[in-house]
């Protein structure tokens, strides 16, 4: 069992419901619809054929609603224009067609926000731009390094603290789409500091939402300056090295992923590492072997889930792609001893989230698993909180989590080794409990007779008790 997840995002590529079933048959766990493009009614849609085609193939797959943020972008182009180095450029809040001299954008406090000397990157810092004068409403810049531009392509101000609002009012729709059609996470972008993801969870709090996981997209230096009080307030964290690798120099990006991989085990929430992994992928039916290590050394650095963005979304080879990640993760973990993890665990005071008797018992069942060569460890949990803190462990067997409820069951799907599964009514005695779990994993020829289970569970459960009881078993015969 592969206990990396792989998270494909929907785009034209892949937006049909045969490609989606074989995604999902190709290793998919989790779906990313980006809500910087394309319509509600298209949304709906896809939201439909994913969860037909996962019921169908009897999987608990979840969604992530990835909101916009304030991307900041240029206006419209007339076609591709090369800016050339050494030559002036203006950047107007004027609504003109954007030719190699001028072009316009609709940030509004444009002038405001920029000083002489500093740094505007367009197109993924292809371009490289220095103002050299501020006027009420434009900015005239010199080019440093020229490049194509065309329409709405992204604006990026690695040297100026912008001060807006972290949820624009698009991005407030988005979430109540997201809330209304049951998605499973919302990411945030461009997060920069602790209040931006309390913003969000307070919107979602005033949608009766306050259960949505909620990912802190981690792509702005100031974001890596405020890690730990944003990891504090999020449920994961996402590292996203395409707007990261524009604002900080590309030797700083691999030394950032593998701290922000290791906090975020030390508070115990999960961690996706996102873009550009296969990116060869969405033009060639190989990746390099540069992006092969690429993967496999997110793996190595404790990555939850790896993300792929234009290889599934827009890609030649979407459902090649995910077979690809799927093949380089399973290669890499069959070899455990290239693992970089921490087993620090911070003081319970420190980790709004912690609970000391959880923790404990995964603790225990970890080495427990371990020492009777046990084939699962299987948790119950009602909020998917016991099978989280399990995960952190990083135990040598797969977990099984069992949940009442098919929403936290999709909620669990991007664990680190979690396989979620729903039991209703396991009952209200241990010996009955455990016979529901044989009865399971039996009748889905997960397990034979014989095989050895650690068992963790909250007693009584039908008082939805909190972890607080390991138990070795023995599958019947």
């Amino acid at each position: 069992m592969r206990r990396t997840k792989i998270i494909a995002t929907i785009g034209p590529a892949s937006n049909k419901e045969d490609v989606i079933y074989s995604l999902l048959k190709s290793g998919v766990d989790v779906f990313r619809l980006n809500f910087s493009h394309g319509t509600s009614e298209e949304k709906v849609k896809i939201i439909r054929m994913i969860r037909e085609a996962s019921m169908a193939l009897g999987r608990y797959v979840s969604i992530i609603g990835d909101i916009q943020g304030p991307k900041i972008r240029i206006g419209e182009v007339d076609g591709v224009v090369d800016l050339k180095s050494g030559s002036t450029f203006e950047i107007t809040r004027e609504a003109v067609v954007g030719n190699a001299e001028r072009v316009s954008t609709p940030f509004e406090p444009l002038t405001r926000e920029v000083q002489i000397g500093h740094r505007i990157l367009i197109n993924d810092g292809l371009v490289e731009l220095v103002v050299t004068t501020v006027e009420p409403e434009r900015v005239i810049t010199r080019v440093i390094h020229g490049g194509p531009i065309s329409s709405k392509k992204g604006m990026n101000f690695p040297d100026s603290e912008l001060t807006i609002p972290a949820i624009t009012e698009k991005d407030k729709a988005d979430v109540a789409f997201a809330v209304e059609h049951q998605l499973d996470y919302i990411a945030a972008s461009f997060v920069r500091r602790r209040s931006d993801i309390e913003e969000l969870r307070e919107l979602l709090r005033s949608l009766n939402a306050s259960e949505i996981y909620v990912i802190a997209k981690l792509e702005k230096p100031q974001a890596i300056d405020n890690l730990e009080d944003i990891l504090e307030v999020s449920d994961g964290v996402m590292v996203a090295r395409g707007d990261l690798g524009v604002e900080l120099p590309p030797e700083a990006v691999p030394v950032v992923q593998k701290h922000i991989l290791r906090q975020s085990s030390r508070w115990g929430k999960f961690a996706i590492t996102a873009t550009q992994m296969l990116e060869s992928m969405t033009t060639n039916a190989r990746p390099t072997r540069a992006e092969a290590s690429d993967v496999a050394n997110a793996i190595f650095d404790g990555s939850d889930a790896v993300m792929l963005s234009a290889e599934t979304a827009s890609g030649r080879y979407p459902v090649e792609a995910v077979q690809m990640m799927a093949r380089i993760i399973t290669t890499a973990e069959h070899n455990r001893d290239l693992y970089t993890t921490t087993t620090e665990r911070l003081p319970f005071e420190k980790s709004t989230e912690s609970d000391e008797f959880t923790d404990a018992l995964a603790g225990a069942a970890n080495y427990a698993a371990d020492q009777i060569k046990a084939k699962f460890i299987v948790v119950f949990t009602q909020t998917g909180f016991a099978a989280k803190l399990m995960s952190k462990f990083r135990p040598r067997v797969p977990i099984i989590a069992l949940t009442p409820s098919s929403w936290v069951a999709r909620r669990m799907n991007i664990l680190w080794g979690v396989q979620p599964y729903v039991l209703k009514d396991a009952g209200e005695f241990h010996e009955l409990i455990v016979d529901r779990v044989d009865d399971l994993l039996l009748q889905k020829e997960i397990v034979r007779p014989g095989d050895r289970l650690v068992i963790l569970m909250g007693s009584p459960i039908y008082q939805r008790a909190k972890t607080n009881l390991l138990r070795v078993h023995r599958v019947r015969s």
